[in-house]
């Protein structure tokens, strides 16, 4: 997975489903940023089986059951800019939501957003049952509709209405 977000939120995140053989397939940055400048890497994906949170390089820069990759910008004025969220990979939208208010959760109002902790994104089926859903995304920014055919590196946002 990809967990993004995009103009008035502050991160992305997309989110991976893997092949059965375990390989996640060849993927194109999600997020039109220069990771390590105009972006970074906020979390990985949690490679730890039990309680505790590993990311890949057996460091922490991830959490418990974390199945994500992190992008996040670096600052409010970066946010408002609108950075484009890309689709990693050639395939179909299967799913998308939009219309979730780009709000800042701390853990103590996590209830509310109970149901739709991704907010507004996109799921994307490529093919050998690879998925990849991007989550946090601004909203009205969504410029993809489900059945909707898709290419790697198609922009999928669009400025906030």
């Amino acid at each position: 997975m990809y967990r993004f977000r995009n103009a008035s939120v502050s991160s992305f995140t997309i989110l991976l489903g893997l092949l059965a053989d375990g390989r996640a397939g060849e993927l194109k940055l999600p997020v039109a940023c220069d990771v390590g400048r105009t972006c970074f890497i906020q979390n990985y994906v949690d490679v730890d089986p039990g309680s505790a949170a590993t990311d890949y390089m057996c460091g922490t820069l991830t959490y418990d059951g974390h199945n994500g990759i992190d992008f996040r910008l670096p600052s409010r004025v970066a946010q408002q800019a609108h950075v484009h969220v890309l689709a990693a990979a050639d395939g179909e939208v299967i799913r998308t939501r939009d219309g979730i208010d780009d709000v800042a959760i701390k853990p103590e109002g996590r209830g509310k957003v109970s149901g739709h902790e991704c907010g507004n994104g996109v799921v994307i089926k490529h093919p050998q049952d690879l998925e990849t859903q991007y989550c946090h995304m601004a909203k009205g920014s969504i410029a993809v509709k489900s059945r909707d055919k898709v290419t790697a590196g198609q922009v999928m946002s669009a400025c906030p209405a």
